[in-house]
C-alpha cells in the first residue's frame, strides 16, 4: 500500500514537471506585440515582426515554441507609440527664450535592432528625451520667434523630424510624426517682450503726432503762400480794396482774439486813413 502511494505521488511530481516543462515552451504572441527570441543572449527570431503596408508577414501571431530555460522573450511594442517633452528651452535668432512642447510618434520596425542595442522597447522613450532637445535648439534657433510659434515652425518642425529619425534608425526605430506644439515665453520673457510692444506702440505713435505736424505746417505754409499771392495779385488789380482787406486783416490781429481782448490801445484822430473804411467812406 506504501510503495503505492509513493510510485503515484512519482507520477504525480513527474507530470508537474512535464506540465511546467510545457507550459515554459509556448508563448502566446497578441496582435499588438513583436517577440523576440534570444538563446544565451543572442537574437534568434522575431515574431510577429512589423512590415510596411503590402509586405507579406514572416510569422504572425499566436502560440510559438521555445526551449525552456534557455530561450528568453522580449516583448516589443508593435503599433505606433507617443512621447512628449514639454517647456524645453530654445533661442531664437532674434534673442527670445522660448518655451517649446513637443509631441513625437514612432514605431520599432527592427526590433532585433532594438533589442541588441537598447535591451528594450522602454529605452526608446528614454533616448527621444535625451537627443530631442539639442536638434530643437539646433533647428530652431536659425528662426525668429514670430516664425516658430506658427504652424510648422517654418520647415523647422520637418528639419527636426528628419535629424530626429536618422538617429533612432540606429537603434531600429522609425519616427513617424513630429510636432511642434505649444511655444511660450517664459515669465522673464513675456514681460520684456510686453516691454518692447509697449515701447514700440509709443514710437509709432510719436512718428505718426511728428508726422501729422508737419503735415499740417505744410499745409498752413503752401495756404499762406497761396492767400499771399492771391493779396499781391489783387493789389495791383484794385488797391482800394486792397487797402480797405489790409486794414481788416491789422484790426483783427489786434482787436479780433479773445484771449488778447484790452492788451492793444490805438490812439488815431478820426480822419485818420485807418478808419476811412469803417466810417463808410
Amino acid at each position: 500500500m506504501t510503495r503505492t502511494i509513493r510510485r503515484t505521488r512519482a507520477a504525480l511530481f513527474v507530470l508537474a514537471g512535464l506540465a511546467l516543462l510545457a507550459a515554459s515552451s509556448v508563448v502566446m504572441v497578441s496582435e499588438g506585440e513583436q517577440a523576440v527570441i534570444t538563446r544565451f543572449g543572442a537574437p534568434l527570431s522575431v515574431v510577429n515582426r512589423f512590415r510596411p503596408e503590402g509586405a507579406v508577414p514572416t510569422s504572425g501571431a499566436g502560440a510559438v515554441l521555445k526551449l525552456p530555460f534557455v530561450d528568453r522573450v522580449i516583448w516589443v511594442a508593435r503599433g505606433l507609440q507617443g512621447v512628449s517633452l514639454g517647456d524645453q528651452k530654445v533661442h531664437t535668432s532674434d534673442a527670445q527664450v522660448l518655451l517649446v512642447d513637443t509631441d513625437v510618434t514612432y514605431r520599432i520596425i527592427d526590433p532585433v535592432r532594438l533589442v541588441s542595442s537598447l535591451g528594450s522597447g522602454d529605452k526608446v522613450k528614454d533616448q527621444i528625451g535625451a537627443i530631442l532637445p539639442s536638434l530643437l535648439e539646433e533647428k530652431l534657433s536659425q528662426r525668429p520667434a514670430g516664425v516658430i510659434a506658427q504652424p510648422g515652425s517654418g520647415g523647422g518642425g520637418r528639419q527636426i523630424l528628419s535629424a530626429l529619425d536618422a538617429k533612432l534608425r540606429t537603434y531600429g526605430v522609425q519616427v513617424v510624426d513630429l510636432r511642434i506644439g505649444r511655444v511660450v515665453l517664459p515669465e522673464g520673457g513675456q514681460k520684456l517682450a510686453f516691454a518692447r510692444m509697449e515701447d514700440r506702440h509709443n514710437r509709432q505713435a510719436w512718428e505718426i503726432q511728428d508726422g501729422s505736424a508737419q503735415d499740417a505746417r505744410q499745409i498752413v505754409a503752401e495756404g499762406d503762400a497761396t492767400a499771399a499771392g492771391i493779396l499781391q495779385k489783387s493789389a495791383g488789380q484794385d488797391p482800394e480794396f486792397y487797402d480797405y482787406f489790409a486794414s481788416l486783416r491789422n484790426y483783427a490781429a489786434n482787436f479780433g482774439d479773445p484771449a488778447r481782448k484790452g492788451a492793444a490801445t490805438i490812439v488815431i484822430p478820426p480822419d485818420s486813413d485807418y478808419l476811412k473804411h469803417f466810417n463808410g467812406k
